[in-house]
């Protein structure tokens, strides 16, 4: 008899659970991990503020100095925060701390997975004016939730969401 009602106990716990969490949309969370760091919005991203920067290992100067980053505008998504350090990664899952000061929070992307066709207009039957390479650092100027305005002087143009990195999946920057 005891068994049984261990037995009852632990299927109403489980149902009880499930009904629970059925409601929560696991995707749509933001997790925050700040401790007495800006209080801006985590995940985010910035991109990096001068030619040379550097990732530590953990956040602070007595830290060792894991990557020297040497190209102003690369996007980087801050994970957490601690104090003035924030928690990064780049385009190719590198994590590391970097000091705020090497941080702007100018937007920008990094062209990842194929060439980038920028279209004069936001629709696939818009001129193609440039097609930006795996690699290209462009600026975000704004977007929707299906296309970004990009550029890169001299050019600007439409390019249609993903093969980038340094845009939130559900964001809409403007």
């Amino acid at each position: 008899m005891i068994i049984k009602n261990n037995n009852t106990f632990y299927r109403l716990f489980v149902i009880l659970f499930l009904f629970t969490f059925s409601f929560l949309s696991f995707g749509q969370t933001t997790t925050k991990l700040s401790v007495r760091g800006s209080g801006k919005e985590i995940p985010r991203f910035v991109s990096l503020k001068h030619d040379k920067a550097y990732m530590r290992k953990g956040p602070s100067r007595d830290h060792p100095i894991e990557w020297v980053y040497i190209v102003k505008g690369l996007p980087l998504k801050v994970v957490s925060e601690y104090e003035v350090w924030r928690k990064v990664i780049d385009s190719n899952g590198t994590t590391g701390w970097m000091h705020h000061t090497q941080l702007s929070r100018k937007r920008t992307i990094e062209v990842t997975s194929s060439n980038l066709e920028l279209r004069k207009k936001p629709n696939l039957d818009s001129d193609i004016i440039a097609i930006a390479e795996v690699g290209a650092l462009l600026n975000i100027e704004r977007c929707d939730k299906i296309w970004c305005r990009v550029s890169h002087d001299p050019f600007k143009g439409w390019a249609l969401r993903g093969g980038y990195y340094g845009l939130l999946e559900n964001e809409v920057p403007n």
